[in-house]
């Protein structure tokens, strides 16, 4: 049974993969299990707030955009990551003390 994600778990999601190196929109779309409109509007708020950056290639203009996390995005995604891991560990602890 998958469980619906918060926000934030999606911006984790999102700016972990394009910080492992998938930059394309349709393959991140993908890896995170997006509807294109979310995909979109999460892509849009992470831009807005300055944790991505849209990098134009320059040898196929062709190929679309392509993102990179910016220096705020990984500070971002480090304090992030650890709040959501903190989280995670609570919620475990509630559920083996309530059991």
């Amino acid at each position: 049974m998958s469980l619906r994600r918060s926000r934030f778990e999606i911006y984790r999601e999102l700016l972990t993969q394009v910080h492992n190196g998938n930059v394309h929109p349709t393959r991140m779309m993908y890896s995170t299990e997006l509807p294109w409109p979310a995909f979109n509007q999460v892509i849009k708020t992470l831009i807005s707030q300055e944790f991505l950056s849209e990098v134009e290639d320059q040898v196929d203009k062709r190929s679309g955009a392509r993102y990179r996390v910016t220096e705020k995005g990984e500070r971002f995604l480090e304090y992030l990551g650890k709040a959501l891991d903190s989280v995670d560990l609570i919620e475990e602890t509630q559920f083996i003390n309530s059991s």
